[in-house]
């Protein structure tokens, strides 16, 4: 989770960063005064497009709840759909039909869910990222690159995922920006001694 919980402290830090765009387009300013006036509980007086703007802005806030509650974003699927529950599910189906359709926000929308802690225009390649931190962790605070082996279940897990992208880069399919980050992993640990193995 990036910075702070807090909603209003997310519109102060979106609204400047809107305002610095030079673009304050009135479609934008309804979903930044829908911003500014929902947690103090309070809505914007017109309709039409300012309805709009609330609802898109209170599903937003139910959004960051519900990852600050859970200390995890909304699942948008899973394997066992039945272990779905429906309000996750709806949460993480607006999460994606944002990611899907940016084109259709505005920048003021744009901007906030930049901001936000919880949203992510790529969850896959943040999860990517935080287990490639996870292996220099492991490799910083152990001397070695995570074990199958392992005794622990956290460093089973991370093994598992560390062999998968090792297949990737030896068969040449891992993308190439993550080859270089996987690769200089592997600089460093071979500068402690460490041979990772397929």
């Amino acid at each position: 989770m990036r910075h702070t919980t807090d909603p209003a402290d997310h519109y102060a830090r979106a609204v400047k960063l809107w305002r610095q765009t030079g673009e304050p387009d009135a479609q934008s300013a309804s979903y930044a005064e829908a911003d500014r006036l929902l947690p103090s509980g309070r809505e914007p007086e017109h309709g039409g497009s300012s309805k709009r703007a609330a609802n898109w802005v209170a599903a937003l806030h139910r959004y960051e709840d519900y990852a600050r509650t859970h200390g995890r974003n909304p699942r948008e699927n899973t394997r066992d759909r039945a272990t779905l529950p429906g309000d996750e599910r709806r949460l993480g189906e607006w999460a994606r039909y944002q990611r899907r359709f940016p084109d259709t926000l505005t920048s003021y929308q744009k901007i906030r869910l930049d901001v936000s802690p919880a949203f992510d225009w790529d969850p896959l390649e943040r999860v990517w990222q935080a287990q490639l931190a996870a292996c220099l962790r492991h490799l910083r605070d152990h001397g070695r690159l995570p074990y199958l082996n392992g005794s622990e279940r956290a460093e089973f897990t991370l093994a598992r995922w560390l062999r998968r992208q090792l297949r990737q880069l030896q068969t040449g399919t891992l993308r190439k920006d993550r080859a270089i980050l996987l690769t200089h992993l592997l600089d460093l640990a071979a500068g402690m001694g460490e041979t990772p193995s397929l």
